[in-house]
């Protein structure tokens, strides 16, 4: 007759684990564990999904349109003849670097004034707001015409449309006149109109870059900074601390949207710290449940260390008794947290708790969601160690006294 194989301490591990007549109190508890870490590991994957699609929607919504990073100087302006782009383009996480000139404004039409910030902009080069701009087009802006391109939310407000006139004021650029001090200023006439959202529309307004050069008073060959835009504008310290040379500096999207994205980030940290409480509580209840079975068995226990079972096998039948309430928990959370952070909007819908056709964004970071698993995991060993290692120290003669 042949012999199955089959590990002692896995067989009375699983005893243990299905076996069980007795000692229901035990068993509610550990059920009580793999509960909270099934529904801790769903929840930290949701919420986490959540916030990363939060994340990815303002990053494209906002800081794909705005200077996610520039190389200027002190004075924010350098010449391009003596700096040209080629020499920047060995920084990390750039995908292209474009002449870029910018100051505050003021604009002023018939209905109303208001500040924004002027993007000088080259119409041959690449701007993300090309794709935006549903009347009219960034290469109506060419150079000795003064055309100007604004967003819809900021035309609404001043009352304009294309074709009117609107009036740029510069107050960094003005001139000492026998009247007193007037800053730089020219009409403008709306060559188009783009939508964006809400922040971009009324913040950006786009010139040509020859006619901001003239606005600003500026000499030849000479701009604000040269543009770059980030493969991924978040990991911003991966450019922020190359070395430049000639006393250059950067200026990056933080100095304008930083308290935005630092506050999303506090409050994605915070989410997570508090459904992790959850886990915790569940990694105590793993203690309780295994510290109620070392007690029940420790007879049987006495009697396998008799029989020459060593004090490793020992903790190891009720490390693998105690950790498969934390194994199967983060399993069974992981995949449904998955599939309901993908399908999160069809279920609001499904259970009417959208409201006004708004969707969640969400994105699962297949990074993070293993860094959930391998936390949850390791947790749930951790919680295993302290019972187990009573049980391997329980002497045969003291348990078995009164047996």
């Amino acid at each position: 007759m042949s012999k199955m194989f089959r590990p002692l301490i896995f067989f009375i591990s699983f005893r243990y684990i299905y076996g069980q007549k007795n000692g229901g109190f035990g068993r509610f508890v550990s059920w009580l564990s793999m509960l909270g870490i099934m529904l801790g590991s769903l929840g930290l994957i949701v919420v986490l999904s959540v916030m990363n699609g939060l994340e990815n929607q303002m990053q494209n919504n906002i800081l794909r349109f705005l200077p996610q990073a520039e190389i200027t100087s002190s004075q924010y302006r350098i010449n391009t003849h003596d700096l040209p782009r080629q020499q920047f383009t060995t920084i990390p996480n750039v995908n292209q670097i474009t002449p870029l000139i910018t100051s505050d404004v003021v604009l002023q039409s018939e209905h109303g004034i208001t500040v924004t910030t002027l993007m000088g902009v080259d119409p041959n080069e690449y701007d993300p707001v090309r794709d935006y701009i549903y009347w009219g087009d960034l290469n109506d802006l060419q150079a000795g015409q003064y055309n100007i391109i604004i967003g819809y939310q900021l035309a609404d407000q001043l009352k304009v449309t294309v074709g009117d006139k609107i009036r740029l004021m510069v107050t960094e650029a003005s001139q000492v006149t026998p009247v007193g001090r007037i800053p730089s200023q020219r009409l403008f006439t709306i060559t188009g109109i783009f939508n964006v959202n809400h922040d971009i529309n009324r913040s950006l307004i786009y010139i040509n870059q020859t006619d901001a050069k003239n606005l600003l008073r500026y000499p030849a060959d000479t701009i604000t900074s040269w543009r770059l835009f980030l493969s991924n504008p978040l990991n911003i310290e991966s450019v922020t601390n190359s070395a430049l040379p000639n006393n250059l500096i950067f200026k990056d999207w933080r100095l304008k949207r930083g308290e935005l994205f630092q506050a999303v980030k506090m409050e994605k940290n915070v989410m997570g710290l508090l459904i992790s409480l959850i886990v915790i509580v569940a990694a105590f209840n793993i203690i309780t449940s295994l510290s109620l079975l070392v007690l029940e068995k420790q007879g049987e226990v006495a009697i396998l260390k008799t029989q020459g079972l060593s004090r490793l096998k020992i903790m190891l039948i009720f490390i693998i008794q105690g950790a498969s309430s934390g194994i199967i928990g983060t399993l069974l959370g992981t995949i449904l947290g998955v599939i309901l952070a993908l399908n999160l909007n069809d279920l609001m819908q499904l259970l009417h708790l959208s409201f006004a056709g708004i969707t969640l964004p969400t994105l699962v970071e297949p990074k993070q969601v293993i860094i959930i698993i391998i936390g949850l995991l390791c947790l749930s060993l951790l919680s295993t160690l302290y019972p187990a290692y009573k049980a391997a120290n329980i002497q045969p003669a003291e348990a078995l006294r009164y047996e």
